[in-house]
């Protein structure tokens, strides 16, 4: 399940924010997309950078004016919380998607997947898998490789 191995951490915006605020929040916390929640945290719609970009200043509109209702993805594909990675591949797939927003049983908005967590934790796990698997003869030959290319 999605809630045993993600750290949820959601930051979220509203329909009448403006693209400033997203740009303010997205710089202060590091990130390139946030969710838009109406008032019952329930997703509506998700804002990126590249939606800034081109529906905000690609088309040379004050950030401070343009709302994001405007800017936004609306009504996104939503993963729930008690799902599992193959559920989030299979939806990031079939809607061509990088970032899937994580709901919980009352379809309240807990955090967002994106597919750079999924690569993360799949790698992780097939190191891991690879260092209980792999003869130590062979990990050697393997890092002698690689320091040399």
């Amino acid at each position: 399940m999605l809630k045993n191995i993600i750290r949820f951490e959601l930051f979220s915006v509203k329909p009448e924010d403006s693209a400033d605020q997203v740009v303010q929040l997205m710089k202060q916390k590091n990130v390139g997309s946030v969710l838009v929640c109406d008032s019952n945290q329930k997703p509506v719609g998700i804002v990126t950078d590249r939606d800034l970009v081109l529906r905000c200043m690609g088309q040379h509109k004050d950030a401070r004016q343009c709302q994001v209702k405007d800017l936004m993805t609306p009504a996104p594909r939503v993963i729930k919380e008690t799902d599992g990675i193959y559920d989030c591949i299979d939806a990031m797939h079939d809607g061509e998607i990088r970032r899937l927003p994580v709901v919980n049983s009352q379809g309240k908005a807990v955090g967002i997947v994106s597919f750079g967590d999924l690569l993360s934790i799949l790698s992780k796990e097939f190191s891991r898998l690879t260092a209980r698997t792999t003869h130590p003869l062979e990990r050697k030959e393997f890092s002698k490789k690689t320091a040399a290319a």
